[in-house]
């Protein structure tokens, strides 16, 4: 069984972690060490502890056997690849639950998103893989109840576990205000979302020649390369040009370490955001979490009538839905036209996103975690 050895894996060492005896043990092989890896394991594994609800052990890519027969519960969000259907069989095999972590739909992965497309395609044995896997775990989490509904066929246990924001990091973000009268509509994401961009590229350069220098579209995120063929139209400009103070019409801002991401994407300062997502089975199954953390730095915000924003707008944030092209450019011309109304958003949703701290939603994780060791001990008991 090709598992790592111990001195190759790479994880957090349980000798250095004060373990409970008295509490159940989490093991989480993560896939990447990006947002979804982040959200979904590394964040819920720290509160998790901290708030001594649980240990956590947190595996990046491989795991161990020492690790596998220490925990209760092995959560994969490394699925689809050889290491973790060994991993898993192991674990199986060693009687302990098993469960399928993802935040996509990822039977339906673009083939413009240039970090996911090659592994999650219907050509490579990756899919193939994660299906089976999802079929023999215990359980499978995921963070919206589209998703849930979209891999209800492949197991009946589906357990929804939203995306959350830390507190401490999110909740007293000061937004900086450029001091020029420049409007900045921004977006913020990585590379899986060109497609998204394409699709209201033509609202954004429309309003950016409108408005004739007093608006500026910015990206962060991904690289120059990775938007190539998006915004063709829009002069990118890094100086303020010291005689008419003209900033160019967009500007490329690289992505930042998760730590230190929510500080940076206040620094920008726009005055509108926008969430573009392509209406399909991929975009529809995303979660929220893009309108959280617009809404925690404060941006007023113009998102795509898709599930999960029509969601959180049924849930009480205070987003400007968009379909059509004159939607999207209806909406954000009416943020850059009233002032009063992008600070009404900010406060109000300030307030909204206020509800939406993994430290008060920690127990929801544990809970389920909890569900699911039970049920398989006392399976395990019935023979």
């Amino acid at each position: 069984m090709p598992i790592r050895p111990e001195k190759e894996a790479e994880h957090i060492d349980p000798t250095k972690i004060e373990f409970n005896p008295e509490l159940k043990t989490v093991l989480y092989i993560l896939r990447d060490k990006g947002g979804c890896g982040f959200y979904r394991c590394s964040q819920p594994a720290t509160f998790l502890r901290v708030r001594g609800l649980m240990n956590a052990i947190v595996d990046f890519k491989n795991t161990t056997r020492q690790h596998i027969l220490q925990s209760d519960l092995i959560i994969f969000q490394e699925a689809g690849s050889s290491i973790s259907v060994d991993a898993m069989n192991f674990a199986i095999k060693n009687k302990k639950p098993v469960v399928i972590e993802t935040d996509d739909f990822l039977h339906k992965v673009s083939p413009h998103n240039t970090s996911g497309y090659g592994a999650w395609n219907p050509g490579t044995l990756y899919l193939h893989r994660f299906v089976q896997q999802m079929v023999r775990s215990n359980a499978i989490t995921v963070s919206t109840p589209q998703l849930a509904r979209e891999l209800f066929p492949y197991n009946d246990k589906v357990y929804v576990l939203p995306n959350f924001l830390n507190e401490d990091k999110w909740s007293k973000l000061q937004l900086t205000k450029k001091q020029d009268d420049i409007i900045r509509i921004g977006w913020a994401g990585g590379n899986a979302h060109k497609d998204d961009l394409m699709m209201i590229s033509k609202v954004i350069e429309k309003i950016v020649r409108e408005y004739k220098g007093k608006i500026k579209f910015e990206t962060m995120g991904m690289v120059k390369h990775e938007l190539q063929g998006v915004f063709n139209n829009l002069e990118e400009f890094h100086e303020v040009c010291p005689k008419c103070n003209y900033q160019g019409e967009s500007i490329t801002w690289v992505g930042e370490q998760l730590d230190n991401y929510p500080p940076v994407l206040a620094s920008h300062g726009w005055d509108i955001a926008v969430a573009p997502v392509i209406n399909e089975s991929f975009g529809n199954a995303k979660s929220d979490l893009k309108l959280k953390e617009y809404s925690a730095v404060g941006f007023p915000i113009v998102a795509s009538d898709v599930v999960p924003y029509r969601e959180a707008f049924e849930d009480g944030c205070d987003v400007l839905l968009a379909k059509t092209f004159d939607e999207w450019y209806n909406n954000i011309k009416d943020l850059v036209e009233n002032p009063e109304r992008r600070e009404k958003m900010r406060k109000h949703n300030k307030a909204w996103v206020a509800g939406k701290w993994i430290g008060e939603n920690i127990q929801l994780y544990a809970d389920v975690y909890h569900q699911i060791i039970d049920d398989h001990n006392k399976k395990l008991k019935e023979g």
